[in-house]
């Protein structure tokens, strides 16, 4: 494929990194010269110091045979223009990223299927929402109308898990470990793994039983009453307006006056203090020490950061932190945050979703970015529905954690054998992604 990104950021290098592996032809276009240099040394991309809306630049370098164009600047305007400009050339496909959703309701956006937009900090916030409905959970993700759950959780140190492997372990029914997540990278669990205290793990089983899994690995929450956001930004806003319509109580401290009136008067129900996030005596007004999620929002990671250690040293009984810059994770993991989360990563799966074939319904990828969830659909003729699972050679550094037939969820074993219309739910190494699309795709 012939791929256009427009932008150098967070966002656009991520996306670049996972796409460059996989032999596609990528065009990056970036305004800051020292970005477009250090691109150029750290990656086999054609990288070019310019606008991403300069028309003569766009068709210089092949925008008219673009099979995706991705617009994904930090500046809205640009984006919008550039993939505009994009599609009058003849560009396939366009994906904009918005930051400010009155922009998107541009009609020459709206008139066009073939420009998809995409709201970083709505799914910033529906996946915070997401986590307040799964308490003790760092991730939630669910499928088949929600009845199946894929979930990230960090077990208790005292949880009665350690020091035995896997295939000595009993669980609760149902359930499937699929990914282990620690310091040096994602382990794809096997019968001989042994879990060490600190591991990040991934498990898929039914909605349902949630709290019996969470319960198995030590940990213990209460339901979601209450929750007190620092930010009344994009991600603050749409997440205040989440809780309150399933009837939290929710508390947002802003700094700026007027922005703190602005959420006030849209969002009645919702408290909103002006003050500051990392100032003590402000967080005790704001009743953080009874509070069941703290959610640290700004656009600044060192905020962030500073709001959710005082946080969590009152009482607050779980701490969610932004990060934008990558460098932030490890620290955040080091001082014991309890769920860190990136627009960067979440709009970045939602791409790259969008480069694969039909037979992938859903991509996420994991935290660290080597590990991804994927949902194949099989399609007829695909290599996978020739034999059983346990005769497919299927890649060591990936597993089928469920598939989905029809109303049926399975657990898949050995003798399993896939038929058309399944839907796999494959936890695997991005290193692998291209032999599993192999092995699902239609002929």
């Amino acid at each position: 494929m012939r791929i256009f990104i427009v932008g150098a950021g967070e966002v656009g290098i991520h996306i670049a990194s996972s796409l460059v592996r996989e032999g596609h032809d990528l065009v990056m276009i970036e305004r800051d010269r020292e970005k477009v240099t250090s691109l150029e040394r750290a990656m086999d991309v054609l990288a070019v110091a310019g606008d991403g809306c300069d028309p003569k630049l766009l068709r210089r370098h092949g925008v008219t045979d673009a099979d995706l164009f991705f617009a994904v600047s930090n500046d809205d305007a640009v984006n919008i223009l550039s993939a505009l400009t994009a599609r009058s050339y003849g560009a396939k496909r366009c994906v904009v990223r918005v930051g400010n959703p009155v922009l998107g309701t541009t009609p020459l956006l709206k008139k066009d299927p073939e420009i998809v937009q995409l709201y970083p900090e709505r799914l910033v916030a529906e996946e915070i929402f997401s986590l307040t409905r799964v308490p003790g959970a760092g991730k939630a993700r669910f499928f088949n109308e929600g009845r199946l759950v894929l979930l990230q959780a960090r077990p208790s140190i005292r949880a009665a898990i350690y020091g035995k492997p896997l295939k000595d372990l009993e669980g609760p029914k149902n359930w499937i470990l699929t990914g282990i997540h620690r310091a040096s990278g994602t382990v794809i669990p096997r019968g001989d793994t042994v879990l060490r205290p600190g591991d990040l793990l991934y498990a898929v089983g039914p909605a349902a039983s949630v709290p019996e899994y969470l319960q198995s690995i030590g940990v213990n929450a209460e339901p979601t009453r209450s929750v007190l956001i620092a930010g009344a930004g994009q991600v603050g806003s749409w997440l205040a307006r989440l809780l309150v319509k399933a009837k939290m109580q929710v508390t947002v401290i802003q700094r700026g006056a007027r922005r703190a009136a602005e959420l006030a008067a849209a969002i009645p129900d919702a408290l909103v203090l002006r003050g500051d996030a990392t100032d003590p005596l402000m967080l005790a007004e704001a009743g953080v020490e009874e509070v069941d999620y703290f959610v640290a929002a700004t656009q600044q990671d060192e905020v962030n950061l500073l709001s959710s250690l005082l946080a969590r040293e009152a009482g607050a009984r779980a701490v969610v932190a932004l990060y934008h810059r990558p460098e932030f994770l490890n620290l955040m993991h080091a001082v014991r945050i309890d769920i860190p989360l990136s627009p960067r990563m979440m709009i970045a799966g939602e791409i790259l979703r969008m480069v694969h074939r039909r037979e992938i319904v859903s991509l996420d990828l994991v935290e660290g970015g080597d590990a991804e969830v994927i949902e194949f659909q099989v399609p007829e003729r695909a290599r996978v529905l020739k034999r059983p699972l346990s005769e497919l050679r299927f890649p060591r550094s990936a597993i089928v954690g469920a598939v989905l037939r029809g109303e049926e969820i399975v657990l898949p074993r050995g003798d399993f054998q896939f038929q058309v219309g399944d839907r796999a739910l494959v936890f695997t190494l991005t290193e692998k992604l291209a032999e599993l699309e192999r092995m699902f795709r239609g002929r």
